[in-house]
């Protein structure tokens, strides 16, 4: 099989298969005995989008489903969510998992496609848990209907609880995707998915507009609060983001992006004292590493001392609240959600 590289270069690629992919990372595996180490990865990815043709009957709004199953190309995730402009994770065809990762056999043993694949990669990393979390559907908060938004998040968390999860032997988990665009989609979103097996908890995409602080996300919150379930916001690049337009390279926008939306969210949610206000509440940053909480720190416990006329619900300075809400603790009442907290923190 011939890969189109950078430049118009042919490369020649053997069968994609990931157990070989991760030979030397099996290496350092066994070096370094990891297998004697609990080890959680609480972002792992898969590509939903090579499954919108069993994701997209699962949508409710008949109209809706005749848009996004009549099209061509069920299979592109352009057609169905909204993409970035000059997307170009490939690195220009350098790395082949990518282009090549619908070429990758899987056994018929009556697991699902995801499920194979996320153990090949988990049992040559030495992982024993892993979180789903989606890939293009992470540009949801991007879509400009927020009733399709609602009605795309509920067809894949009907997919992941009732199709994924179930085969996966326990090893997966799931923070389901919430419409944050419309608040009583997400609640009715907990009421139905919250319960089932192998949820711990509810995602955000940051890529978006929205003040987490509004009061109409109120009821929600406290929702999963009193549930014992998490609340993840995982970030994005975005090179349609006005600041972002400043930006010539997509290494640029990629390394900005990320910690862009989580420190704007996270900022909100701090100043105005959801921590104060949801303390048993675990929140969850994604995506962005950690070198942005000190800094973050640093510049609201500048501000706040200042002016903390404008904090009225903060009953500590921003840092402590930035550590803790970064850096979830085991307090929910769930035994589910308490023991994935721990294995998350």
């Amino acid at each position: 099989m011939d890969l189109l590289a950078e430049r118009g270069r042919r490369v020649s690629v053997d069968e994609l298969n990931t157990s070989r992919l991760l030979a030397h990372a099996r290496k350092q595996a066994v070096r370094r005995k990891l297998d004697d180490i609990l080890i959680v990865d609480v972002d792992a990815h898969h590509y939903e989008n090579e499954h919108y043709s069993d994701i997209l009957p699962y949508m409710e709004n008949d109209v809706f489903r005749q848009w996004t199953m009549g099209g061509r190309g069920l299979t592109d995730r352009g057609s169905v969510v909204p993409t970035n402009a000059g997307f170009i994770q490939d690195m220009g065809g350098r790395v082949t998992r990518y282009p090549l990762r619908r070429s990758e056999k899987t056994e018929q043993n009556g697991k699902h496609r995801d499920v194979q694949l996320g153990e090949r990669w988990m049992d040559a990393m030495s992982v024993d848990y892993s979180c789903l979390f989606p890939t293009g559907m992470l540009n949801i908060g991007m879509h400009p209907q927020k009733e399709m938004e609602a009605d795309l998040c509920w067809a894949y968390n009907r997919w992941v609880t009732e199709k994924v999860l179930p085969e996966a032997d326990g090893r997966m988990y799931s923070m389901l995707c919430l419409p944050f665009s419309d608040p009583a989609a997400c609640v009715r979103q907990v009421e139905t998915f919250g319960s089932r097996k192998h949820v711990t908890g509810f995602m955000v995409t940051t890529v978006r507009h929205l003040q987490v602080n509004d009061n109409a996300y109120m009821r929600l919150y406290r929702m999963l609060e009193e549930r014992g379930l998490a609340l993840a916001f995982h970030s994005g690049p975005n090179w349609n983001e006005p600041v972002f337009r400043a930006c010539n390279r997509f290494l640029s926008v990629h390394a900005l992006g990320f910690t862009f939306y989580n420190i704007l969210h996270c900022t909100n949610w701090v100043i105005n004292g959801m921590g104060e206000r949801f303390p048993k509440l675990p929140v969850i940053w994604i995506e962005s590493g950690l070198a942005w909480v000190p800094f973050l720190m640093q510049r609201l416990d500048h501000e706040f001392m200042m002016r903390p006329s404008e904090a009225p619900l903060l009953k500590k300075k921003p840092p402590t609240i930035c550590a803790t809400c970064t850096i979830p603790r085991s307090r929910s009442r769930s035994r589910t959600a308490r023991r994935w907290n721990a294995r998350s923190a």
